[in-house]
């Protein structure tokens, strides 16, 4: 595997981890339309919650190359991770990094005794495929859905 480091979440990295953040989903298979001010209005959003959760790949160089964002919420069982986004720039995916990322972000929530993970991906993208092959699986009495707050008239 690629010489990397996996650490908690630093600011130090914001803008690099802004950056890659963009440079990820503007391209295959996601194609975004994003702009900076908004990524880093959502990054201000995460890291203002007092139970954000973030960790970060870097490489031989000291170069952001995969993070991962979060929080901790309730949950009827205790609490659980909510996995926001987590995302690796494309020259580094396929490379088993992803894999063992994800495995320190599960130990280092385990420590901190937070026993499960949540997340929502796309069906079919290379995302499901990657954590149905890391222990996820989908839950077939639940649904993720979304709607706006305007009222009916």
């Amino acid at each position: 595997m690629i010489d990397t480091r996996f650490i908690v979440w630093d600011n130090q990295y914001l803008e690099d981890a802004i950056q890659l953040y963009i440079d990820v989903f503007t391209d295959e298979p996601w194609n975004d339309v994003l702009t900076y001010e908004e990524i880093k209005l959502y990054f201000d959003r995460l890291l203002a919650m007092n139970t954000f959760e973030g960790y970060l790949t870097l490489d031989a160089t000291g170069a952001v190359i995969a993070a991962s964002l979060g929080f901790i919420r309730p949950w009827f069982r205790g609490v659980q991770y909510h996995l926001d986004s987590f995302y690796i720039a494309n020259a580094f995916q396929s490379k088993g990094i992803g894999g063992a990322f994800l495995d320190f972000v599960k130990a280092d929530l385990a420590q901190k005794d937070i026993p499960n993970i949540a997340l929502d991906t796309e069906i079919g993208y290379p995302s499901d495929f990657f954590y149905r092959k890391h222990g996820f699986s989908s839950n077939p009495d639940s649904v993720t859905m979304y709607g706006n707050t305007k009222l009916k008239k």
